[in-house]
């Protein structure tokens, strides 16, 4: 249920991306709580009209499920690391020379 009032345009940010980060648990919640509801890579809050959020992996390792290697970042910062640009790049490329 919405608080009486509350809407995500009224500037009560806390509110809606507290309210929407109940949408994820796990290690995706801890990272989200612990960088106080903004994203690490473009410091904006974690709101539903942002996207969807994606835990990214600090040293690429997705292996490593340590707090410190853990990161919450919206779908469009975590495509925007290096790591995945060259992971889509070469996917892109692998599915060409298919084709």
């Amino acid at each position: 249920m919405v608080k009486e009032n509350a809407s995500p345009y009224n500037g009560n940010v806390r509110y809606w991306v507290g309210r929407n980060s109940k949408l994820y648990d796990g290690p995706t919640a801890k990272a989200i709580k612990r960088q106080k509801y903004k994203c690490m890579h473009c410091n904006q809050p974690f709101m539903e009209i942002n996207g969807a959020v994606e835990l990214h992996h600090i040293d690429g390792n997705h292996n490593n499920w340590k707090d410190k290697n853990l990161v919450a970042l919206h779908r469009e910062c975590h495509q925007a690391q290096a790591v995945h640009r060259k992971r889509i790049k070469d996917g892109l490329a692998k599915r060409a020379v298919k084709a």
